[in-house]
């Protein structure tokens, strides 16, 4: 196996392909080992792959199986039973996948951002989640997720420990050893140059539910009085939708993009994935929240910021009014304004 440098720790950051929101945290992540003195090999598949090429260029990214996750369904238990088989064939190809990189490029540790099968026993192995304790609903599917995770050496929650932590109780190191509680990722930062907007849309996550999203929100968009964005969370060469939009549309957005985007707007809707609220709460952004349907963890994490008072939750998309929404979260002082 090729030797490091002694003063250079060789670091694995595996990056889970579930929408993009683990390789905008794990950007983050990077940052904050490379500054510690860590040298970054990455690998990860799909969308989340192509976003790292994207803000990374010229670095490699070395290809993992991709777990290929659609949600058609909005009972969670539904779309697990149906993809199930072939998330585990995806895990045991990463396994061996990963005992490549280990060899090949002298890997010293490996951080797996909800990656089960990113690890090796010749050394340490980090998991990276906010989710210790998954809301499932199904006692078979939570041993399960603990056999795998058992297979880690320590654990890092991108979190602060308090009890008034993002990430709430799925958090709660209850039941597991070596739990760091290494502080929020967030992978934006504020920045100038963006045009005000009342509201910015971010779409994201798996398909078909991303579209199912869009085709939803964008029609309440174009009858709004207000300067409005949108980005569609789509970093491929997908087909922008139908033109005459009354707004700004884009299908990506890197960091260089967002950050001035999301700082000049005064609102948000997005889905709450756990890396956009990292995001929203560093910029103290006031959001409506539109879980992807049959995630419960996104369902908690959105009942729990509205109860923080920062957010609007939109618990079923389909019955999604937007203006509604927007005067809940702003009062009055959204019409005055504009």
């Amino acid at each position: 196996m090729p030797q490091r440098p002694a003063d250079r720790r060789h670091t694995l950051l595996a990056v889970l392909d579930w929408g993009l929101g683990h390789a905008s945290r794990s950007l983050a992540l990077a940052r904050r080992l490379e500054a510690e003195g860590d040298r970054i090999s990455w690998a990860s598949s799909g969308p989340a792959a192509e976003m790292l090429r994207r803000e990374l260029p010229g670095t490699t990214v070395h290809e993992l199986p991709a777990y290929r996750v659609t949600y058609a369904s909005k009972r969670m238990a539904w779309n697990v039973a149906r993809q199930a088989w072939r998330w585990q064939r995806t895990l045991r190809a990463e396994k061996k996948a990963t005992a490549v990189l280990v060899e090949q490029l002298g890997i010293d540790r490996i951080v797996s951002d909800s990656r089960f099968g990113c690890h090796h026993p010749a050394v340490p192995s980090v998991f990276l989640t906010h989710q210790l304790h998954p809301i499932t609903h199904f006692a078979p599917a939570s041993a399960a997720y603990r056999l795998q995770l058992g297979r880690f050496d320590e654990y890092w929650v991108p979190d602060d420990p308090g009890h008034d932590r993002l990430s709430g109780k799925l958090s709660d190191p209850a039941g597991y050893d070596n739990v760091r509680f290494i502080g929020p990722l967030p992978h934006l930062a504020p920045a100038s140059g963006g045009d005000p907007s009342a509201l910015l849309a971010l779409l994201s996550g798996p398909e078909p539910m991303r579209t199912r999203l869009e085709e939803i929100l964008l029609p309440q968009l174009d009858a709004l009085p207000y300067p409005v964005k949108v980005v569609r969370g789509l970093p491929s060469d997908a087909v922008p939708p139908a033109t005459g939009h009354a707004y700004e549309i884009r299908n990506f957005a890197d960091t260089a993009t967002l950050s001035p985007l999301l700082t000049a707007a005064r609102f948000v809707v997005a889905r709450p994935g756990y890396s956009t609220l990292m995001d929203l709460r560093a910029l103290n952004k006031k959001a409506i929240l539109i879980p992807t349907p049959g995630q419960t963890e996104q369902a908690y994490l959105a009942q729990r910021a509205q109860l923080q008072g920062w957010a609007v939750a939109v618990m079923d998309q389909d019955k999604l009014h937007l203006k509604e929404s927007l005067e809940r979260l702003a009062g009055e002082r959204l019409l005055r304004d504009y």
